[in-house]
């Protein structure tokens, strides 16, 4: 065991970096990011790299500058025994697009992480827009956990909790296709099908309200029509209040 960890270790004196290889799991949900991004990075923080030894590179600290990166989950880099070096990433893949009232864009992923548009790359997934609170806080974090006024921010943390009870259930992850916070501070769904609007409230009790909501429409829309209704109304404990048109 000594002989061979002292053999391990001379060999990896004597290996050179003679090739980078970035490895992007996720190119199809995620293009925030391109390979050359993650390579550019990498070179840029380490520019004795192809041609040094292996073992005199910093790996870990090219790992954690990779992971400052908003659009970046997972980083990992490693070589292998012909002088390969390999970087491995996995983005973040957004859950929901909202659009605030000044008009600009923010991602959200299902974990609460923040991050901005960049590039064309336009994901399919939901669209939230309205009365969002923005401030000079949202430029300084990473995730909504951070926030250090969580009163201020509440929609947003609310937000993530109705996409991702919405993205669990097939039916009403096609049904629903954009998210409203009103001036009353509450949320409204617009629906894929059906001409009416949809009054969530908050994000309290979510089961119970879209299991009424799937009541309404096995029992009654799919009879009735699904433009009967003009406004259904979920925010009241265990009710469903529908407006005719």
């Amino acid at each position: 065991m000594v002989l061979f960890l002292s053999f391990s270790a001379n060999r990896n004196e004597e290996l050179l970096c003679n090739d980078l290889q970035i490895i992007m799991k996720d190119t199809l949900k995620s293009e925030f990011l391109k390979k050359r991004d993650i390579e550019n990075l990498v070179l840029k923080e380490e520019k004795e790299l192809l041609g040094y030894p292996v073992n005199a590179i910093n790996i870990r600290s090219i790992e954690a500058k990779i992971r400052t990166l908003p659009y970046v989950k997972e980083a990992e880099m490693y070589y292998d025994l012909n002088g390969i070096m390999y970087v491995k990433t996995l983005q973040r893949e957004p859950v929901v697009k909202v659009l605030s009232k000044t008009g600009k864009g923010y991602y959200l992923d299902s974990e609460g992480f923040l991050f901005s548009p960049k590039g064309d790359f336009t994901p399919f997934i939901m669209i939230a827009n309205g009365s969002f609170t923005e401030g000079n806080e949202l430029k300084t974090i990473r995730n909504i956990s951070e926030l250090s006024e969580m009163k201020k921010y509440k929609e947003w943390s609310d937000l993530i909790k109705i996409v991702n009870f919405i993205n669990k259930d097939e039916f009403w992850k096609s049904q629903m296709v954009q998210i409203y916070f009103n001036k009353e501070q509450e949320f409204e769904l617009i629906p894929r099908v059906g001409a009416h609007q949809i009054i969530l409230g908050d994000a309290e009790n979510l089961a119970v309200k879209f299991r009424n909501l799937k009541i309404l429409y096995k029992e009654g829309l799919t009879y009735e029509g699904w433009n009967k209704y003009e406004k259904i109304n979920l925010k009241y404990n265990n009710q469903v209040i529908c407006s005719k048109r």
